[in-house]
């Protein structure tokens, strides 16, 4: 009852090397999925994080910009205040103690024309904004917060109240 044309192992060894075959097939697409799906996961998690952080910093130099713009108008409504003949001025402004975050410091230095810096702690953000001022101020370094500009002695100063 065997074909004599048919060429190759016998039916019951084929079937038995195939089941191998298949079980060694299944395995190996089941690892490779997922490496494929392991790495298509950290790379979207890099991408996302390096989004985030890009995003974080821009709200940050947004925000402190805002802060700085707010200190300045007060420096300069102080020096005009002081022109208009004012003897005793004090300007008193409040703002946020962190921005996105995180905490920021407020470095005033003389100019002309006077700067204020502003610098976050928590991420490598720093904004510098200018007052056009004919008063002098003095030199300044204090965190973020409600501040007071007050003139004395002859200069604005600029500290935390």
């Amino acid at each position: 009852m065997t074909d004599a044309s048919r060429t190759g192992p016998a039916p019951s060894a084929a079937r038995g090397r195939g089941r191998g075959d298949r079980a060694t097939a299944t395995t190996l697409s089941y690892v490779l999925t997922l490496g494929i799906t392991a790495i298509l996961i950290s790379g979207l998690l890099a991408a996302a994080g390096t989004t985030v952080e890009t995003q974080r910093e821009d709200t940050t130099r947004e925000a402190l910009e805002v802060v700085g713009q707010q200190i300045s108008s007060r420096v300069m409504a102080a020096d005009r205040l002081v022109a208009s003949g004012a003897s005793a001025v004090t300007v008193r402004g409040t703002y946020p103690e962190s921005v996105a975050g995180s905490t920021y410091s407020v470095v005033v230095r003389s100019g002309p024309p006077p700067e204020i810096e502003l610098t976050a702690t928590g991420v490598d953000v720093s904004v510098t904004v200018g007052a056009a001022t004919r008063t002098p101020v003095a030199d300044a370094s204090l965190s973020g917060g409600d501040v007071e500009i007050v003139y004395t002695g002859g200069q604005l100063e600029v500290r935390g109240a």
